[in-house]
């Protein structure tokens, strides 16, 4: 028995006027998803527990079985174990987005998605220009970065209050930068990488070639070393994870799944698709369980880009779920596809509604569905408050 859990990041979303108040999954021509709708069940899920910000590190956790309230020390530490980035007792991991401002608005949480390789340059230099004994850059993908603060929890940072940079897109930073004790340690080398990014070589390249500069860092996702059982002691069975992203690699890595490398995954509209869908089918050969998380949606409903979060919707469909579906067809096998959250167009942020989700397979009785959809799901009795409880469900069914 196989099982595979598909988690197209941020694909919930609202009814959309010019959709003719229909959402991204409901026009996007998704027939192997509205196959196993109509031979499967949905149901609704709460990813995120009441009190907690709607993200992507919360909401995953959940998806796997971890419970938020007792598992979660801050986004940075997740992804900084997958960048190999050791930390001590008192030392806290930051995430440090290459971003655009514009006379203090936020422009681009993303610097214009960034290449690998020019953040490299761009961390590596601010590591040389702000690094000290106790603070270190690390780069990870694109725009997403990693700063380490030794001892940093003897300062209180992590008790400080963040904000995410995909949260207030064309709002004045200047409202939005750390609030607390001791806040001005982050907040100056915050506006110090604005002075020293502001005249860089790339930055004056991508604005040659009218692409979005990384002019400033910004920090936020602070938290320390986090402490969880493993997958295999917690669920009876070893499992992989496939993902582009440091976030779900690292959570994967802490909780004892093999974490699968795939050329060409970007965390992007253009990833390798189908290269995720072959290197899942390969690692079941050798595990029972597999965790296939597609950044691209998300990217999209961040963005405001219908066209491209139906697109993609509808390239997971294909290249992921139909390809998978194609192969597993003679296995015992058993489906779940999920979002994390929704990423809605209209909000270009997450929110923390409950998200809908599709189990097919072995042992799973044929519903009375037609398609996957918010609203569909919506209509099923099948719902759980506690996002730690539907991996159990789909497990042990």
């Amino acid at each position: 028995m196989k099982y595979i859990i598909i988690v197209p990041d941020g694909a919930a979303d609202y009814p959309i006027p010019s959709l003719e108040q229909k959402t991204p999954l409901e026009v996007a021509e998704t027939p192997f998803m509205d196959y196993l709708a109509q031979n499967g069940v949905l149901g609704r899920v709460r990813t995120v527990p009441i009190g907690f910000v709607p993200s992507s590190d919360i909401a995953n956790l959940s998806l796997l079985g971890y419970e938020p309230e007792k598992y979660y020390t801050g986004r940075g530490p997740l992804e900084a174990v997958n960048l190999g980035i050791g930390l001590s007792e008192n030392d806290l991991a930051f995430r440090c987005n290459l971003v655009t401002q514009n006379d203090d608005v936020l422009f681009d949480y993303s610097a214009g998605h960034i290449t690998d390789k020019e953040a490299k340059i761009i961390i590596n230099f601010l590591n040389k220009e702000l690094g000290t004994s106790e603070i270190s850059f690390f780069a990870g993908k694109s725009y997403r970065n990693i700063m380490l603060y030794k001892g940093g929890k003897k300062l209180g940072l992590e008790k400080l209050n963040y904000f995410a940079p995909h949260d207030i897109m064309g709002k004045n930073i200047t409202n939005y930068l750390p609030r607390g004790p001791n806040s001005k340690i982050i907040i100056e080398l915050m506006q110090r990488s604005k002075e020293l990014l502001g005249e860089h070589e790339i930055n004056k390249v991508r604005i040659d070639l009218k692409e979005n500069p990384a002019n400033m860092i910004w920090l936020w996702g602070c938290g320390s070393k986090p402490k969880m059982e493993t997958f295999k002691d917690r669920f009876g069975m070893k499992g992989a994870v496939i993902s582009a992203v440091d976030l779900i690699k690292g959570i994967g890595k802490i909780i004892g799944l093999k974490v699968i490398e795939v050329e060409g995954a970007t965390g992007y509209y253009d990833t390798n698709y189908l290269g995720k869908a072959n290197a899942a089918l390969e690692a079941l050969r050798d595990v029972d369980f597999v965790f296939i998380h597609i950044e691209a949606t998300d990217e999209a409903g961040h963005n405001s880009d219908l066209r491209m979060k139906i697109t993609c919707l509808e390239r997971i469909d294909k290249m992921v779920i139909g390809h998978i579906l194609e192969k597993l067809k003679r296995e015992e096998f058993r489906m779940l596809i999920t979002p994390d959250h929704p990423t809605p167009i209209s909000k270009r942020t997450h929110t923390n509604e409950p998200v809908p989700f599709l189990i097919y397979g072995k042992g799973i009785e044929k519903g009375n569905f037609s398609l996957y959809s918010e609203a569909e799901a919506h209509n099923s009795s099948l719902y759980f408050d506690r996002g730690s409880e539907l991996i159990k469900y789909f497990l042990k069914h």
